[in-house]
């Protein structure tokens, strides 16, 4: 791998899912960049559980902290994916492959409930489809309030293929890059409390007979 490029709907999806495999990629010299498809809160202010966080800034932030060398955010609507289309969407995940030039990219699960976390992993399947892109490897992750949820309400299982390795330090980043989300880190027993996100580290790893790990559904991966 020499190049990723992680797309996701939301500013701290790619935290909760891959930042532990992010930050120790980006040490070994892969160069990141990331694409945010939306960058608000309206999800949490039409709940009335308010904002609360500057997006753009804390994605901006948490990037910097895991060693993401390049944000791309765009202005889509907070759980309003679905009123842009599926096509458009492709096109935008389309037009930032052709740009960066990905051999790996990382996406969300269609296991998750969140409908936006899905449409853009229909796109970022699109985008690296054979033939038509430079992308060698896809891999989805888990973002557990999203993917638990969907599991709940009888979507397709996350089915991890994939286990990456973390140091402690590759957590600690993770962590301090969900801090940056304000808001978005919650309390133990939240799932996306600092406590919740390493719980999840020390069962994958446990899977695999390694301290840390984050895992991945592999959508594709080609062999030289």
């Amino acid at each position: 791998m020499e190049r990723l490029l992680v797309v996701t709907a939301h500013g701290d999806d790619e935290t909760l899912g891959a930042g532990g495999t992010i930050a120790r990629l980006a040490d070994e010299g892969v160069a990141v960049a990331l694409l945010v498809l939306t960058d608000d809160d309206g999800s949490r202010t039409a709940s009335g559980t308010g904002g609360g966080t500057k997006r753009v800034a804390a994605i901006e932030q948490a990037a910097g902290i895991l060693g993401v060398k390049q944000v791309r955010v765009h202005g889509f609507g907070d759980n309003r994916l679905d009123t842009i289309g599926q096509l458009e969407l492709n096109k935008v995940v389309e037009r930032e492959v052709r740009q960066f030039e990905p051999d790996t990219v990382f996406a969300p699960s269609l296991a998750d409930l969140n409908l936006d976390h899905q449409l853009v992993s229909r796109a970022a399947r699109v985008a690296g489809r054979p033939g038509r892109s430079p992308v060698r490897e896809i891999r989805c992750f888990e973002i557990r309030s999203a993917t638990d949820a969907g599991e709940a309400a009888g979507l397709p299982t996350f089915h991890p293929a994939c286990w990456q390795q973390l140091a402690e330090e590759h957590l600690d980043r993770k962590l301090q890059a969900l801090r940056a989300y304000g808001v978005e880190c919650e309390a133990w027993p939240s799932a996306r409390s600092e406590r919740g996100v390493r719980a999840l580290a020390e069962y994958r790893g446990s899977q695999v007979g390694v301290p840390l790990a984050e895992a991945f559904e592999l959508v594709r991966r080609v062999l030289p």
